[in-house]
């Protein structure tokens, strides 16, 4: 299932408005505002956008940040119900991913999930935190290589995942076991 079909029928309307044209998305917005009951001063507060932002979105002018439009799909999801709780997204190769043993948290009254992000690219783990975030994910744990090019892409916290020195004095020690093997071998 894709992320645009887990949303609901308003967010579906305004975010197809929003490709369209700024006129487009004005008349979707003010259309489902109406539609979900809310005026347009308890839907700033609610979606933390600026009541000027959303009065320039409805007035049509000029056009509308990709930050701003997330933040309107976003509440108008939790308006009609299917918002998903924030989550822990944790970027990394399919091997990494294989030794992570948590699922969740507990944290104070709050239980976090971790949800993993299986890449073998950074293409892929580049794409992973776009889609991470517009999931809902609240953080980011990635490896710092990531964590470098996606700094500028996405608007959550961004944890680096550095390797543990024990892991890696056990692959270097691999490496040199191979390696003193290999030169027995050859004459």
């Amino acid at each position: 299932m894709s992320v645009y079909d887990s949303l609901g029928y308003q967010a579906k309307r305004v975010l197809s408005a929003a490709l369209t044209s700024d006129e487009s998305l004005a008349s979707s917005l003010r259309e489902s505002l109406r539609e979900l009951g809310i005026t347009l001063s308890d839907f700033s507060r609610m979606s933390k956008i600026p009541l000027s932002t959303l009065k320039k979105v409805l007035a049509a002018r000029g056009g509308i940040s990709l930050s701003t439009l997330r933040a309107i799909v976003t509440a108008i999801s939790k308006l009609e119900g299917k918002h998903v709780e924030p989550f822990i997204a944790v970027i990394a190769a399919v091997t990494t991913l294989s030794k992570v043993k948590l699922t969740a948290l507990r944290l104070q009254d709050m239980v976090v999930k971790v949800r993993e992000y299986g890449v073998s690219t950074l293409d892929e783990a580049i794409k992973a935190s776009l889609k991470a975030q517009f999931e809902g994910a609240a953080v980011i744990v990635c490896a710092p290589v990531v964590a470098h090019f996606i700094k500028d892409l996405v608007s959550i916290p961004i944890v680096t995942l550095d390797v543990c020195e024990e892991d890696l004095d056990k692959a270097v020690r691999a490496a040199a076991e191979k390696l003193t093997r290999r030169v027995k071998v050859m004459p």
